[in-house]
């Protein structure tokens, strides 16, 4: 039921035994992120340097030289031999770089791989879990479809921006037994700059509140934003996700960490070799060349608000960004849903999102656009007009 305060509780699903055969349809078996570009070009990069790939939020600059480099002079031994078993120069450098202990890092092959290593060792059936609505889909997928447990969404309302009621989070989050939210969030854009006192007033004295995950894979898109990494050091409930896909460059690579007092214990559950000797080597040369990245964002910035200019004289109901994708409303009396306008663009060679999904109540009329370089978010202009 829908309350004044945005509340959403959601039916849990059926559960089963460990044993009993799954009953789950098909197309539930695994979360859908866009990617449908590959189906058009498959492995012909010919055809896909035709296409503008804009429904997934890969960078839109490359890696740093200095990653690249690493990669070209060793590029034979980045085929032939194994990585660090368990990642540790890399741990050291993210300690290094993120002013963190080493023994509070984990590392492995992308976020998602985190996220289905450790929700369900942290999380079971029982689990009352709180998540923002709209928000990354693939947390809400995990909680239903692998844990099975029962959600409750905050809803954020685009008449509001899509802003937190913090005193709403804050109240349903002490009574639940975990809270997981992403800031700046996806799709939405909207970054929560109270985000350490929220979760310092989740955790506190007397609170239900035994696991609070924070993702903050747009966060270095946020300038002057403070990661709430230190934080985990005197929070033992706290998780701090970073993928270092998004702001890196590395969508391809796969390698993401996180921050927490349970690492150790939570180390247990990723296998050796987690992330590749050519992710290695490239997450650790990214995370020394912070002016080359801060150079980046600023001009992901400045192609954004072109991007958003550009729509909104076309008539989108455009939500001011911070990262480098923007959510949209179709213009009012367009005669397509969402999906149809998705489908209308892709036979033009332009994939963006259809989001009408990514949120109990966003509606179908939601679209998001990542931001691409400056010629290839001409053609999305061009494309919608």
């Amino acid at each position: 039921s829908t309350q004044s305060t945005g509340i959403i509780k959601e039916t849990t699903m059926h559960r089963v035994s460990p044993d009993a055969p799954s009953t789950e349809p098909k197309q539930s078996a695994v979360c859908y992120h866009g990617g449908g570009s590959w189906d058009r070009s498959e492995f012909d990069f010919s055809v896909r340097d035709s296409l503008v790939v804009a429904d997934v939020l890969d960078s839109p600059f490359p890696p740093c030289p200095e990653a690249l480099q690493v990669l070209r002079e060793q590029l034979e031994r980045c085929c032939q031999e194994s990585p660090p078993t368990h990642c540790e120069p890399l741990v050291r450098t993210i300690a290094e770089v993120r002013g963190v202990a080493p023994e509070s890092v984990s590392v492995s092959s992308g976020s998602s791989s985190l996220m289905f290593s450790f929700l369900p060792r942290l999380l079971d059936q029982n689990s009352k879990v709180l998540i923002l609505s709209p928000m990354y889909g693939e947390y809400k997928h995990i909680l239903t479809h692998l844990i099975r447990c029962e959600i409750t969404s905050l809803e954020l309302r685009a008449e509001d921006g899509f802003v937190i009621d913090a005193d709403a989070l804050v109240a349903s989050a002490r009574e639940h037994d975990a809270v997981i939210m992403v800031n700046p969030n996806s799709p939405t854009g909207v970054y929560c700059d109270q985000m350490r006192q929220l979760v310092e007033r989740i955790n506190g004295d007397g609170s239900k509140c035994k696991l609070t995950w924070v993702d903050e894979t747009y966060i270095d898109y946020v300038q002057d934003a403070v990661s709430l990494e230190s934080l985990a050091s005197t929070q033992p409930n706290l998780i701090v996700c970073k993928s270092m896909s998004k702001c890196y460059a590395l969508s391809g690579l796969r390698v993401a960490y996180t921050v927490s007092a349970m690492a150790e214990e939570l180390n247990r559950f990723i296998p050796p070799w987690s992330v590749s000797l050519p992710g290695q080597l490239a997450a650790i040369a990214a995370l020394k060349n912070f002016e080359y990245y801060q150079q980046q964002y600023q001009c992901v910035h400045q192609n954004r608000e072109h991007l958003e200019n550009e729509l909104a004289r076309l008539g989108f109901k455009v939500f001011p960004g911070i990262a480098n994708f923007l959510l949209c409303f179709l213009p009012a009396g367009c005669p397509l849903s969402s999906d149809r306008f998705v489908a209308a663009c892709r036979e033009q060679g332009v994939f963006v999102r259809d989001a009408q999904n990514m949120g109990v109540s966003i509606g179908d009329t939601a679209v998001r656009f990542a931001v691409r370089q400056q010629h290839e978010n001409v053609r999305i202009v061009q494309c919608v007009k």
